[in-house]
């Protein structure tokens, strides 16, 4: 049966509508089911629909303009110590740190089997011809002198009067607190191997966020599943490093959502759990008390990482407040830490006369700078890239390059400022900063962008990886018999 169109209502392109349908994934849509979830639960079902087909209709053009090229600039890459690492003239190894609030790529199978460089690895590998897809596993080092000794007492750190670290004959707790570094062997088809070194600071901040943050936090606001298991993970021992831990459960029970108080928003609530509670927690631990130990963890893994040698060549790819954290550790510069450790001094001069390229990514520099102001007791970053930039000069190597990309809807992201633009007491000319635009995930009705996305998918955005090494360096030739 026809009927008769409402000359007042426009018709409506369905042919548009089931094309966009077709074209879009499930994902696409699954950042909008709560919302859509409050239409069903008030039995609006029409009002669902025609949001749905609203969400549809515009993710196909949203997406265009996500996926729009940045303006092309010349910038730092990887070309050249590829080149070099290609023809022997180098060895060439990647310092890869993660930044905040990490999560498990597979929570289910190892809640706390945070594979933070898995993204990076598998994107970089497809891009300049791997053997294997993520590389292969070499193995584990744990920070393991000093404070990290496994002798030694955990740091009587207290939080409302409580330790975080819990005071006990076996001092576990403080053992499954010790960061470590995975070593992965990148193999090109040419036979050229990459050494990528992955810096797993993050058990050092588990016992505060788990029990203080996310336990805590279900009586105001409902309980956050997610990180509920992650640190409640099963306690699994290492059994290649004797008293370390695999997996340890930071938390044995969680308080219930008072009912008396009002029921949290539902996107509120998330916003809340993943970026403040379980995100930004970490940048606030980094700067108070623990930014000594999160420091001397990353230090000791760092000098765990390689043998050092003339030949070698280093670039740091790090995220967010493992930018930050990363050229603290790397300036030994008037810390009291490197009194401890004579030798370091020597050695991570070497370290940073032989690093050329840092790829920030997703960066907190110029709002953690806010707590060191003028402080000239540990510096702060343009005293750290001087000190850089002047281990370069001493080695007579061409000046440091930084390349830092930030999405404009990453809520937690700032450009990282350049230090060549007359700091006032700065003296530095040398350190080259390079700001670029991403855009990580879609965008909705152009307002707004998943905020988790947003600040975590730069290893999966194709044109930030691919910015490392531009298509002008050729896919690796197999040399065979002598010749090419």
């Amino acid at each position: 049966m026809l009927f008769p169109r409402n000359p007042l209502i426009p018709e409506p392109d369905c042919c548009v509508i089931l094309s966009a349908s077709l074209r879009c994934k499930m994902s696409q849509v699954t950042y909008s089911v709560p919302v859509i979830g409050f239409f069903l639960n008030g039995r609006r079902l029409w009002q669902a629909a025609l949001l749905v087909a609203i969400l549809v209709c515009v993710a196909q053009p949203s997406w265009g303009q996500a996926a729009a090229a940045p303006e092309q600039q010349a910038n730092p890459s990887l070309a050249e110590s590829l080149k070099r690492a290609d023809t022997g003239k180098t060895q060439l190894h990647i310092f890869y740190v993660h930044g905040m609030g990490i999560n498990a790529p597979k929570p289910k199978a190892a809640p706390q089997d945070f594979e933070v460089s898995q993204e990076f690895r598998t994107s970089f590998c497809k891009l300049i011809h791997c053997t294997t897809r993520m590389g292969e596993f070499e193995g584990r080092d744990y920070a393991n002198e000093a404070d990290f000794d496994p002798t030694a007492a955990p740091p009587q750190l207290l939080y409302f009067g409580e330790y975080l670290w819990k005071q006990s004959a076996t001092n576990d707790d403080w053992h499954a607190a010790a960061p470590f570094v995975d070593h992965y062997k990148l193999v090109r088809k040419n036979g050229t191997i990459i050494y990528l070194h992955e810096i797993n600071w993050w058990p050092l901040v588990l016992s505060a966020k788990c029990r203080q943050i996310v336990a805590l936090e279900a009586a105001l606001v409902g309980p956050d599943a997610k990180h509920i298991e992650t640190c409640s993970a099963k306690t699994v021992q290492d059994s290649n490093h004797e008293g370390r831990f695999k997996s340890y459960a930071w938390i044995n029970d969680v308080q219930q959502r008072d009912p008396s108080w009002p029921e949290p928003a539902v996107i509120n609530r998330e916003l809340k759990h993943d970026i403040l509670d379980w995100g930004f927690a970490d940048a606030l631990l980094a700067v108070g008390p623990m930014h000594k130990y999160l420091i001397e963890g990353i230090r000791e893994i760092v000098m765990d990482s390689f043998t050092p040698a003339s030949n070698q060549e280093f670039v740091v790819v790090s995220h967010s407040l493992g930018s930050y954290l990363m050229f603290s550790a790397l300036d030994l510069e008037g810390d009291p830490q490197a009194a401890m450790h004579p030798d370091w001094n020597d050695k991570f001069d070497k370290v940073l006369s032989q690093t050329s390229h840092a790829y920030f990514m997703a960066n907190q520099i110029r709002l953690l700078e806010l707590a060191n102001l003028d402080d000239v007791k540990n510096g702060n970053l343009i005293a750290h890239l001087q000190n850089w930039s002047d281990s370069r000069s001493r080695a007579q190597q061409p000046p440091p390059q930084i390349v830092a990309w930030s999405d404009p809807d990453d809520l937690l992201t700032w450009q990282v400022p350049d230090p060549d633009q007359n700091v006032t007491g700065a003296n530095v000319k040398h350190v080259t900063v390079t700001n670029r635009p991403a855009m990580n995930a879609w965008r909705w009705f152009w307002l707004l962008e998943n905020p988790e996305d947003a600040h975590l998918k730069y290893d999966q955005n194709k044109r930030v990886v691919r910015a490392m090494v531009p298509k002008s360096n050729p896919r690796p030739t197999q040399e065979v018999n002598g010749t090419n």
